[in-house]
């Protein structure tokens, strides 16, 4: 009985002391502090011989927020299987969680089938176009263009948020020394604001506060500066008389600032009129042309938890309503630290894209005329990993930066990184087929020869059995491509790659004439050539311009036959005089020749130029004799008469 009672008393004691770690864990859990949170909710799951659905899900939304994503994935799975129908919120989390730990096929499984039981086509349309494109990325053996290195200036707390000012860095640390408190969600300091110079090759000077002016005991963190002028935006806990501003489920905000800098000093510091004390804004980034504000905020008709919002400032520095950066850019994930590089390149970082897992740094670009954003990809490897790799700014030159994570190779928490980035590779496909003019066959063996903007041959291809080719070029490119095959005419066309890589240009075909095409035979068995009419004002034998297009087909042959001798002559009908109609005619015929001598052709090439009036004719159509206009016009022709070829 005695040891019956010391039993029961053990278990009684046992019982009372979970019960009291559980209400610890849920106290410390509604305070935020989810640091202590976690390690208490931990420490009871592991004890407790049963755990609630709510429980386990508070556990791992506590774990989740303090980047135990491990311990969440575990926990979260066993919600999970305790209840497959798990809130959106938490479901979120526990893919989110899969995927910092790399369970991405599970992942993808568990999130798929709350699409399909929740009937939401087009987002899964959407999830399974970035998850095909995420695969691609992870396992292609493409080498990343990101070369990345810790920076010196990082401590064991959270460093983050890096902006570019003049000739530092400023950045945002939970490091000891400024801010008087600690944050209760991760046991750190709250954040102040510090600056670097830079040196060398990225690397960075020892840090020191940056304005006395901003310092608060609370959040003071992410700076933005607009462009030639003395304005600043930044984030910090929302206070007032130095006190912190709750909203009715007694958290603090985050609001935006806007100031100005005269003197290393802070002034004239005013809240942005869309700030709440129910909703936060921060992350400020200013566009390179000083026009547009980015932030992030979780204002109310977002489309997730922290959305990109853009304002428009005026010339006079009044900022527009925000508006929502929409759906190819926000999810229902987080999406913040928006940046505009100077190239129209715009960067965030986002957990709600598919990704490797935590938050992912994207690429999209933005049109400052239409407001509008490309679609969103992944910037790759080596710059993103299974943590959290966000905040990225970019030097004017968008070879190097600056970007923050807390992979586990770094100093503390969040770590900056230095990276440059190696320029981009695009090429297009330029293509054609070639066919011949009289027959519309297709073209082997047919040289093209591709010349660059400097006329350098940078590539000669030959056309395959169907003629057709293909060659790679540089994006923003002008070629100029050549088709020469023998016994054909050659001919040139230019061509313009587009910034797309691996685009393919519209197709460059070409139609050759074959020289021998162009030489008939007349009825007395003389070669002449073959060429459209020759048309000249009535009474006068200057050369047209209708003239000249059909005289260029002779001088193309004679070109080509370098030892071509012709003699050219110049008939008339039988309308006029006979002696008018010699006389005219053999100025035509001597006019034409004088047009083949101005196109170079040797004055030895050509015999004789004459012309013979009516005097040979080739039909009825003599004087006194009724024709048609289109028997008259058989007769008025000139021919150039092959004698050496």
């Amino acid at each position: 009985m005695k040891l019956l009672i010391q039993l029961s008393l053990i278990l009684f004691v046992s019982t009372c002391y979970s019960q009291a770690s559980l209400n610890k864990a849920e106290r410390l859990f509604k305070k935020n502090a989810f640091k202590s949170a976690a390690t208490t909710y931990n420490e009871y799951i592991e004890n407790a011989d049963k755990v609630s659905e709510e429980t386990l899900l508070q556990a791992a939304e506590a774990n989740y927020n303090v980047n135990n994503n491990r311990k969440a994935a575990m926990l979260y799975e066993r919600a999970y299987n305790m209840n497959a129908n798990l809130d959106e919120e938490n479901l979120y989390r526990y893919v989110r969680s899969l995927r910092s730990v790399r369970e991405y096929k599970k992942a993808d499984r568990v999130f798929l089938q709350f699409l399909e039981n929740n009937d939401k086509p087009k987002v899964k349309e959407q999830f399974i176009k970035e998850r095909d494109s995420f695969y691609a990325l992870l396992n292609s053996s493409k080498e990343s263009r990101y070369t990345i290195s810790n920076s010196t200036i990082n401590s064991e707390y959270s460093d983050f948020g890096p902006v570019l000012y003049r000739d530092s860095l400023i950045f945002s640390s939970s490091r000891p020394g400024a801010a008087k408190e600690l944050y209760l969600w991760n046991e750190q300091p709250f954040l102040s604001l510090f600056v670097s110079e830079k040196a060398e090759n990225g690397m960075l000077e020892k840090p020191t506060l940056f304005s006395k002016q901003i310092k608060s005991d609370f959040h003071d963190a992410t700076i933005a500066f607009a462009p030639n002028s003395h304005v600043v935006y930044f984030t910090s806990s929302h206070t007032e008389k130095h006190k912190l501003i709750l909203d009715n489920n007694r958290s603090n905000q985050f609001v935006l600032y806007k100031a100005t800098m005269e003197d290393g000093k802070i002034k004239n510091k005013e809240e942005l009129f869309f700030n709440s004390k129910e909703y936060s804004a921060g992350h400020p980034s200013v566009s390179p042309d000083g026009t547009f504000l980015f932030f992030a905020s979780d204002m109310p008709g977002g489309y997730g938890q922290a959305d990109i919002y853009y304002s428009e400032i005026y010339k006079d520095g009044m900022l527009s309503e925000p508006k929502n950066a929409g759906p190819t850019i926000n999810t229902a994930g987080n999406d913040f630290f928006p940046f505009l590089a100077s190239d129209g390149s715009f960067y965030f970082s986002s957990n709600g894209h598919v990704g490797f897992g935590g938050l992912d740094i994207f690429e999209a670009s933005f049109n400052n005329a239409t407001k509008s954003f490309s679609d969103v990809k992944n910037i790759g490897k080596v710059a993103n990993t299974s943590y959290d790799d966000f905040s990225i700014v970019f030097d004017d030159d968008v070879t190097s930066g600056y970007f923050a994570s807390n992979r586990p190779d770094g100093k503390g928490d969040d770590d900056i990184y230095h990276f440059t980035r190696k320029p981009l590779t695009c090429n297009q496909v330029v293509s054609g087929n070639i066919k011949d003019q009289k027959d519309n066959n297709n073209l082997a063996d047919v040289t093209v020869t591709v010349r660059d903007s400097t006329n350098a041959i940078i590539h000669t291809l030959i056309t395959d059995a169907n003629g057709n080719f293909k060659v790679t070029i540089p994006c923003n490119n002008t070629i100029t491509l050549t088709a020469t095959k023998p016994d054909y005419f050659e001919q040139t066309k230019d061509a313009q790659t587009g910034n797309k890589d691996q685009g393919i240009t519209d197709p460059v075909n070409f139609i050759l004439e074959k020289a021998t095409d162009m030489i008939v035979k007349d009825e007395e068995g003389f070669e002449k050539i073959k060429m459209d009419p020759i048309y000249f004002e009535y009474d006068k034998a200057n050369i047209t311009p209708q003239a000249a297009k059909a005289l260029d087909g002779a001088v193309k042959l004679m070109n080509f036959y370098p030892n071509m001798v012709i003699k050219i002559e110049a008939h008339t009908d039988s309308r006029g005089s006979d002696s008018y109609n010699l006389s005219l005619s053999d100025k035509r015929a001597k006019a034409t020749q004088e047009y083949l001598y101005s196109k170079g052709i040797a004055t030895n090439r050509i015999l004789s130029a004459k012309g013979f009036g009516e005097s040979r004719l080739l039909n009825k159509c003599s004087n006194g004799v009724k024709c048609s206009d289109e028997e008259h016009e058989k007769n008025r022709r000139s021919n150039f008469i092959i004698l050496e070829k």
